[in-house]
């Protein structure tokens, strides 16, 4: 992506809490944001990966020492439809360690999903076995934070399975009903 195009993200850094857990968001979800994302998930243009995170990487590092990441599960099959896993990749400038610990049990997509039935994705998640957090720092890491319910309900399976702290990195935030425009 060219200079001009990357500016378009405007990096915001927007702080935030969910389950008592702090939370990051480096972008403000926008349009350029949106078309970009489209075309890295949606069109499979695997080289975008490092677009997202890759400028700020050298600071997130700064924050999240000692920190595992924990990527917020995607459907399987749309991963295997991609040939890559989204998050994963977009987090993957970070360095730090990964365990892939949650997965989801079906193929819904969240974005197509009204914000009720987006609130029970936790019957959708499940712990994959033989993944240890227990002691651990975890970042858990998504693209996209709109309601909050993924976020939730992970953090849930990660307290649940011992993660000693846990904090939220996401790519972009979308802005909130009652969040001035």
């Amino acid at each position: 992506m060219c200079s001009r195009c990357l500016s378009e993200f405007e990096p915001k850094n927007i702080y935030f809490s969910t389950n008592g857990v702090r939370g990051l968001a480096v972008y403000e979800y926008n349009q350029a944001i949106k078309s970009a994302l489209f075309r890295f998930k949606g069109c499979f243009d695997y080289e975008l990966k490092d677009v997202f995170l890759d400028h700020q990487a050298p600071i997130l590092r700064m924050l999240y020492p000692g920190y595992t990441i924990v990527p917020a599960p995607s459907s399987k099959n749309h991963d295997d439809e991609r040939g890559f896993n989204h998050v994963r990749e977009m987090f993957s400038c970070l360095g730090l360690p990964m365990i892939h610990a949650i997965e989801k049990t079906d193929d819904r997509k969240q974005s197509d999903l009204d914000y009720r039935s987006r609130q029970e994705v936790g019957k959708h998640l499940r712990w994959v076995g033989g993944r240890s957090v227990s002691g651990k720092k975890i970042l858990l890491v998504d693209d996209v934070y709109t309601t909050g319910a993924t976020a939730r309900n992970c953090i849930k399976l990660l307290k649940k399975h011992g993660a000693s702290k846990i904090r939220v990195l996401v790519m972009a935030k979308t802005k909130g009903p009652h969040e001035p425009s």
